[in-house]
């Protein structure tokens, strides 16, 4: 595939999510599934209603076909009623299992051109790449995120999932990776700089979670036996010899040493399976895979992101990326060194993150490697807390109380980590400074990132009142959203930051097959439900289409 690519110099400024999503695309495939936006048709009278927005559309929503915007409107309408994003799930089930003839077929239909449409912009990688070269012309990076995923509960922990269908999501993440380089490719050739594009991995996509989470109880309990800092809130910290359990090779005779069970470690319980031998072997397969992805990721040119999971499965992620970082994340003698590799996820709504932050980034200085971070609020909250209570686990619950704690260990990372930022690129080897993906779709957030680079010096300020990247930092500061949400956020960044040619502003592109994408749409409706129903998010993509469509309608300028 030849994606057409034009030096940075030709890409505008304003609004350009908006005119990328103005180039739509027709979906082929139909399967039987449903979603919650069968009832968004029902709350177009409430999307109507509301206060009048003051603030003029932006250039590029003019370029919006009308139907699109109704589409759009329709589908934020429904993001913005709080108790039908609380009854989606439900809703989701009872549609694509209904008996009666042609509802599911008739909830697909529904769904592929409402829902799916607004927030995935193909089922195959091919069909993402154009969107995403149109992207990378308007200055805006792409991380693509194949969606198969074991959701918590999914799966009872022995159950084994199909070979061949684990085989084949691996085989979507390099093929990913591969067309993510040969953009890439593209954009170098094309005069551009490469370092904008990532790809997303879900290890519960590869890998069996009941294996995930007896790992995870075992090495809960082995990091209690040889604590960093026995006062981190579940699920703890992660150490170079977590690979006693994650990395050791078949054969291996190491015993992993846990502490005794009346101790009950960071919520432990007595019932909870720990991982056999065989499961261990598993793990060590799963490891060695995530290795040859992270070999293809580097020899394209590609970042790889460990995305987050369930408290439940966490401590092997967290191992995962760990040691991962420690391997790819450094310079090879001979070679260029272009910054971190690897990013790990952090979780803001989990108690550990400020000594989480604090650990991770001193692990990196002292072992001579580069931190990529991706720092989020959280995806899991909700369900992890109920799993929490509900499995009886001894203790207080690994969550901030509530969403104010959480906003604020979100903006004291901004603020730390921009400033370890600049710390760092004043030391002897500034290439080893940590680089960061801010995903938020508040605004604030986004503020706070803006006045925080101010603040230590990162940025110039330049004569048409936009703010220049110091060059070391070009390439190490991303804000990101996902496709589909909270553009205004995105095109605010593309305006107001001159990145140096490499992209600050990211989305995070899902596809997948209508079956894996919807449940995925409906788990971030419903996990950003604060932003979706509060003045921002869906509110105010709302009320942004609502003033383009009544300027045509009035045929004003």
């Amino acid at each position: 595939m030849v994606l057409k690519l034009f030096p940075r110099g030709f890409a505008t400024a304003t609004s350009a999510i908006s005119t990328i999503r103005a180039q739509t695309h027709t979906h082929k495939q139909t399967l039987n599934y449903a979603a919650p936006v069968l009832l968004a048709g029902g709350c177009l009278a409430y999307a109507f209603s509301g206060s009048n927005d003051k603030d003029k559309p932006e250039r590029g929503i003019r370029a919006v076909p009308t139907r699109d915007l109704i589409r759009g409107y329709l589908v934020y309408a429904a993001c913005s009623i709080p108790a039908l994003i609380d009854a989606s799930p439900a809703i989701l089930h009872a549609f694509g299992s209904s008996p009666i003839p042609g509802l599911p077929a008739l909830a697909n239909t529904v769904v592929r051109h409402t829902f799916f449409a607004q927030f995935v912009p193909g089922e195959t990688v091919e069909e993402c790449m154009p969107i995403l070269a149109q992207m990378h012309n308007q200055n805006v990076g792409g991380a693509l995120n194949y969606c198969a995923e074991a959701e918590q509960g999914e799966l009872d922990h022995t159950a084994v999932r199909d070979a061949k269908e684990l085989n084949r999501c691996l085989a979507e993440c390099y093929k990913g990776i591969e067309e993510l380089g040969k953009l890439e490719d593209q954009i170098e050739a094309a005069g551009g700089r490469r370092g904008a594009s990532a790809f997303a991995v879900k290890v519960t996509g590869l890998l069996d979670n009941g294996v995930l989470v007896r790992a995870s109880n075992t090495l809960m309990r082995y990091r209690s036996v040889v604590p960093v800092d026995d006062t981190v809130p579940c699920p703890g910290l992660p150490t170079s010899t977590d690979d006693i359990v994650v990395a050791c090779g078949p054969g291996s005779t190491d015993l992993v040493p846990i502490c005794d069970d009346s101790l009950q470690p960071l919520g432990r319980l007595h019932s909870d399976e720990y991982a056999t031998d065989d499961d261990r072997e598993i793990l060590y397969d799963m490891y060695q895979k995530l290795r040859h992805m992270a070999e293809l990721a580097r020899d394209r040119g590609v970042k790889l992101v460990i995305d987050a999971e369930h408290v439940e499965t966490q401590p092997v992620l967290d191992a995962y990326t760990l040691l991962l970082c420690q391997e790819f994340n450094k310079p090879r003698p001979g070679q260029k060194f272009s910054g971190p590799l690897i990013f790990g996820t952090f979780q803001s709504y989990l108690r550990r993150q400020p000594q989480y932050i604090r650990y991770m980034l001193n692990h990196a200085q002292e072992n001579g490697y580069s931190l990529g971070m991706k720092i989020v609020r959280g995806a899991y909250i909700d369900q992890d807390r109920a799993a929490w209570y509900h499995e009886g686990r001894p203790g207080e619950d690994p969550m901030w109380p509530d969403k104010p704690a959480t906003d604020k260990s979100y903006n004291d990372a901004i603020d730390h980590i921009i400033s370890q930022l600049s710390s760092q690129l004043a030391l002897s080897k500034p290439e080893l400074a940590p680089s960061v993906i801010f995903a938020t779709h508040n605004a604030d957030s986004v503020d706070t990132i803006i006045d925080k680079l101010q603040k230590y010096g990162l940025v110039d300020p330049t004569e048409d009142d936009r703010l220049r990247l110091k060059d070391s930092v070009a390439g190490k500061v991303f804000i990101a959203q996902l496709y589909g949400m909270r553009d205004d956020l995105s095109d605010k960044v593309v305006e107001k930051f001159d990145s140096r040619g490499i992209p600050m502003s990211l989305k995070y592109v899902a596809y997948g097959t209508l079956a894996e994408v919807v449940p995925f749409l409906a788990r971030r409706a419903y996990e950003n439900k604060s932003v979706m129903s509060g003045s921002g998010g869906a509110v105010a993509e709302r009320k942004r289409i609502r003033s383009e469509l009544m300027r045509r309608v009035l045929g004003t300028q």
